[in-house]
């Protein structure tokens, strides 16, 4: 008998233990620090998910994981071909009624939501800053909602193939001759001209690109850029997104403005603002 309790207690009390509280799936617990410098801990995987952001929203979508997203934005509906997955406003303004009927567990945010993230009751929730500086942060963004959301092996598939992508563009890129590469700008701004910091990812692309981006000494995602730095620059090419086009016709006809290679030549261009504005899954 005392042999019996010896061998046997202590393993039935292993497996009541193992019953009553089963190990986590997978990676789990999972930690981590996001882009606003929070530490966090998540003990299984996100099942309801909010993505306020466009960029994660693509990520989440590309990996596969649109089953657990719930919500997003009106600006992340160009990624989204599901009826699952709710609209709960814009980028700059969701609805936190919207927000909080899902009954989301991870919210994805940006620095602009700290504020309704402060109006959200929402017990349980872990609210997420991922932000992109540098194109390296989209693969890290990548990884980790992989890791999140259990799609690990297609996350790294998804990276890769844009690595690769990317490889590809930089082998071409360097025959371009040095005086034959064009100075170019990101044009933002609705009351100024104004242009990404020169940390941004942008200005990261159109080096990767084999442009020349703005060497003006401001950091930060979105800076204002004078009259005198702006022909000291002298773009050759300009390119901006959405309602930029409506900055431009106000300035490019004014003295200082109007006279730069980019503008005198024509060579202003107009994308999606995916393209100009996000770094994801197809930088």
């Amino acid at each position: 008998m005392n042999r019996w309790r010896i061998v046997y207690l202590p393993l039935l009390a292993l497996l009541l233990c193992i019953m009553l509280h089963p190990p986590a799936a997978g990676g789990f617990p999972l930690a981590f620090q996001d882009s606003g410098g929070n530490r966090i801990t998540i003990n299984q995987p996100p099942r309801r998910v909010v993505s306020l952001v466009p960029s994660i929203t693509e990520i989440i979508v590309r990996i596969g994981a649109e089953d657990v997203l719930k919500g997003a934005t009106l600006h992340c509906a160009d990624r989204i071909d599901n009826n699952q997955t709710a609209v709960v406003g814009g980028f700059f303004s969701p609805s936190k009624q919207r927000i909080a009927a899902l009954s989301p567990d991870m919210v994805f945010i940006s620095d602009i939501h700290q504020k309704l993230v402060s109006r959200l009751d929402l017990p349980g929730c872990r609210f997420v800053m991922l932000k992109t500086k540098a194109l390296a942060d989209s693969f890290q963004h990548i990884s980790l909602l992989g890791k999140l959301l259990e799609k690990e092996k297609k996350a790294a598939a998804v990276a890769a193939a844009n690595q690769a992508k990317l490889d590809l563009v930089g082998q071409k890129v360097t025959s371009i001759d040095p005086d034959k590469r064009r100075r170019v700008i990101r044009l933002m701004g609705r009351r100024s001209v104004m242009t990404p910091g020169a940390d941004s990812f942008q200005n990261e692309m159109i080096r990767a690109a084999g442009g020349i981006p703005h060497n003006i000494d401001q950091t930060g995602d979105i800076i204002n850029i004078s009259k005198q730095q702006w022909q000291q620059f002298n773009p050759q090419v300009i390119y901006g997104c959405g309602r930029d086009q409506r900055l431009a016709e106000k300035f490019f006809s004014q003295p200082g403005w109007k006279d730069v290679a980019a503008v005198q030549k024509g060579r202003i261009y107009y994308f999606p603002c995916e393209l100009t504005c996000r770094a994801a899954t197809r930088s």
